[in-house]
């Protein structure tokens, strides 16, 4: 009898044990305290920040016009120049004698010239009179085309020679820097071959490459900020100069070229420097942070959200992830109380208490 009494005893304490967690348990579950955030509307404008370099327009690696002797090299790296400045001249003491040597050739061609002039004059007098036949005033105009074509033949090769002469100067094509010399005084260079490099400063762009999901997103209207590296605390209006419609295999980006004033920060080409592009968005969407996102079994997302102190699950649609929060196309309405902490352990129409509303 003590023994039966004893373990229904026990029993009893056992299920009023039992019966305490349970109510524990219970009270803990309604009781769930939970930080809220109401959604905010995401502006119309949103900005991608991407890195690129800096390149100039134009960038020319320079050889000479013709084969020569460097005589002089007016230029080093890093030196400045305009159009039309003398980089480079090969040794002209060939080509001056050469050259004279036809001036020569031409003022005597230019006296037979004018003797073949006077004959032709003296003939046409002394025809007039038959002193002499028809046939040798013939012979006489003959002779002095003749020798007009002599001269024009030699004032050509004198014009061949001078435009040589010329090409014996390396002349700066447009204005820059000169970014690497290649030859010194005394060594032979031949045509094609890179006697110096010219960069130019005044017209460069910057080459971003932007992954290719927001492709559709940019346009040549597209607002741009530019922010150099080398000068972190001052940004540059920028303007979309083109968009390659051409993906890199590899990067799974394409090119998009913008163009920079660089009239007063004097920017270098090989440098880097970050681009901010500001897209526009056709509508407004809601704002949350992405601690308040669920996944669930069937590939979607949901939230919780507070309603009468009770929490229930939403599904929604989520748009692009930004560094601030995730925007909701569709699911919740700027009014809701969104969960972002205590969520994971919910569940729909539980019981909770908010302990924090945050910003």
């Amino acid at each position: 009898m003590t023994t039966r009494y004893n373990a229904e005893r026990s029993l009893f304490v056992l299920y009023l044990f039992c019966l305490s967690v349970l109510l524990s348990t219970v009270q803990a579950q309604e009781n769930i305290v939970v930080d809220i955030v109401k959604p905010k509307i995401s502006g119309n404008n949103q900005i991608f920040v991407f890195s690129g370099t800096i390149t100039a327009k134009k960038q020319s690696m320079l050889s000479p016009r013709v084969d020569g002797l460097v005589n002089e090299v007016s230029v080093d790296s890093g030196s400045k120049v305009s159009k039309g400045d003398v980089l480079l001249e090969l040794d002209t003491v060939i080509i001056q004698k050469q050259l004279n040597q036809i001036k020569v050739n031409v003022t005597k061609a230019m006296i037979e010239r004018d003797e073949a002039q006077r004959v032709v004059i003296e003939a046409e007098r002394l025809i007039s009179n038959k002193h002499i036949p028809q046939n040798e005033l013939a012979r006489r105009k003959a002779n002095l085309e003749l020798k007009k074509a002599e001269v024009l033949a030699i004032k050509a090769s004198q014009e061949t020679m001078e435009e040589t002469l010329r090409r014996h100067q390396l002349i700066a094509p447009f204005s820059g820097v000169i970014s690497h010399k290649m030859t010194e005084a005394g060594e032979w260079v031949s045509r094609g071959e890179a006697v110096l490099e010219l960069v130019g400063l005044n017209d460069i762009r910057l080459d971003v490459n932007v992954p290719q999901e927001h492709f559709s997103a940019l346009k040549k209207e597209t607002i741009v900020r530019v922010i150099s590296d080398a000068y972190p605390n001052q940004s540059i209006a920028g303007k979309i100069q083109a968009i390659v419609p051409v993906s890199d295999a590899q990067l799974r980006a394409f090119l998009v070229r913008v163009a920079i004033d660089n009239s007063e920060l004097s920017l270098m080409p090989g440098t880097s420097a970050v681009a901010q592009f500001e897209v526009q968005r056709a509508n407004n969407h809601l704002l949350i942070p992405r601690d308040a996102l669920l996944n669930n079994p069937d590939g979607s997302v949901s939230v919780f959200i507070i309603e009468n102190d009770k929490a229930y699950r939403r599904k929604v649609e989520i748009g692009r992830t930004m560094d601030n929060g995730v925007n909701i196309v569709k699911g919740i309405d700027v009014d809701d109380q969104v969960v972002i902490r205590g969520n994971e352990v919910l569940y729909d129409q539980q019981p909770v208490r908010i302990n924090q509303i945050r910003d």
